[in-house]
């Protein structure tokens, strides 16, 4: 695959993820059920309809090996665990501090498992881009942390979010190293199995109303579907993508050019206020990325 080529994909792949972003946060202020069952309920349809579009792009003929089979209900339980420890973590501790850990996860695991397992080594650019953006995401959320009102299991959780969107990243990166030419059967057994897990939770937490928890209302329908369209397309050209560039760098521009995007995308369309420490944070971002791009 030419250079360009790779480039255009990737260019893609941040503006589908930034859609999923961008749509998830207007399902979750459309809402109309508990909140506590949101995020399952997001996680069972988002789970379902990337399964669904991913059965699409394959013609209905995926035929997974017992070795994908099981790394991507690995990963499923994996992304049911951040799921989880993202609505435990808001609700007992600041949204900002978890974000920092869960996009340090993803990069910092997966760089730590690629250079002690794979050998992967990194140049002296591609470590200052990485730290560079590692300090982007600090300064784009440190304004609103607050660590002296955090609730018991707090920390608890945030370091299961950490660990679970690290692990989900080097799962997925293992499985394309090893299994290259089945990347729509593991995107479809990863998230297929987190709908089952989040259905699961969703009969043992809410019981008696487990379904009236989806009547949730036609706006958050439809950005619901928004959000999933986005991500299956956007996972498929991740997978595509990890082929050819390491996952520590394809993560950390992904989630730089997300958060970025995001950042100008609600400033215009949701009127929300950008801080000093916003265009600090996004100027750092592009300076991570240009360096990464070298």
């Amino acid at each position: 695959m030419s250079t360009f080529f790779i480039f255009l994909l990737t260019v893609i792949c941040v503006a589908l993820y930034t859609g999923q972003t961008f749509f998830s946060k207007l399902f979750s202020t459309h809402y109309r059920g508990p909140q506590e069952a949101a995020t399952p309920v997001y996680a069972v349809l988002y789970g379902v309809l990337v399964s669904t579009v991913t059965l699409f792009l394959s013609h209905f003929q995926v035929t997974p090996s017992k070795e994908t089979i099981l790394l991507g209900c690995i990963n499923g339980g994996v992304l049911f665990l951040f799921n989880l420890s993202m609505i435990h973590a808001s609700r007992t501790g600041p949204y900002a501090f978890q974000s920092i850990m869960m996009l340090f996860g993803n990069i910092v695991v997966c760089l730590a498992f690629s250079s002690v397992y794979w050998g992967d080594r990194l140049t002296l650019l591609q470590m200052a881009g990485i730290a560079v953006m590692l300090v982007a995401f600090v300064v784009l959320n440190g304004g609103g942390i607050d660590l002296q009102s955090v609730q018991k299991g707090y920390f608890f959780w945030v370091i299961l979010l950490f660990c679970t969107n690290g692990i989900y990243g080097v799962l997925m990166d293992a499985q394309q190293r090893l299994y290259v030419h089945e990347r729509n059967e593991m995107i479809l057994v990863t998230f297929l199995s987190s709908a089952v897990i989040s259905l699961f939770y969703l009969f043992v937490t809410q019981r008696k109303r487990s379904f009236k928890v989806f009547r949730m209302g036609k706006a958050a329908w439809g950005f619901t579907a928004g959000s999933g369209l986005c991500a299956a397309f956007a996972v498929y050209m991740l997978m595509t993508l990890l082929a050819y560039i390491p996952g520590y760098i394809l993560y950390t521009v992904c989630n730089g050019s997300v958060l970025v995007l995001s950042a100008i995308l609600c400033r215009i369309v949701l009127k929300e206020n950008m801080t000093k420490m916003t265009v600090a944070g996004i100027i750092l971002s592009v300076v991570s990325i240009t360096l990464l791009s070298i």
